[in-house]
């Protein structure tokens, strides 16, 4: 653990999109761990979600494209593949409907690689 890099951030952005790459990465982790370490990741991907779901409730708008992304992850994670593709698919239209063109495209490889080992393309 890093400590609280976000303290050190210089802008909003940054902090946010920090948060949002934590969270995925302890998601994607989680994937790949069992047991133990599963649990951990998921319960430290569960924090840093809460952060990002507090900003979305406080207005920020900005954040919303992420919480489908993630919500799509958490999916994965738990064996939900509807719910998966439905969020995938929200992350998707909601990043292009406010411009977030490079998290759309982020979406769309993470469902990309999700339904690929799944078998289908």
């Amino acid at each position: 653990k890093a400590g609280n890099v976000r303290l050190l951030l210089p802008s909003t952005f940054a902090s946010v999109r920090y948060t949002f790459l934590e969270a995925l990465t302890y998601l994607k982790s989680a994937q790949s761990a069992s047991g133990w370490k599963k649990r951990q990741m998921k319960k430290c991907a569960h924090k840093t979600i809460q952060q990002l779901q507090g900003w979305a409730k406080n207005g920020n708008v900005n954040v919303v494209h992420y919480l489908y992304i993630l919500d799509a992850e958490l999916a994965v994670l738990n064996g939900k593949n509807k719910k998966a593709k439905e969020s995938f698919n929200a992350a998707i239209t909601t990043s292009s409907r406010n411009g977030f063109l490079h998290d759309r495209a982020l979406a769309h490889e993470l469902a990309s690689a999700h339904f690929r080992a799944q078998g289908d393309d």
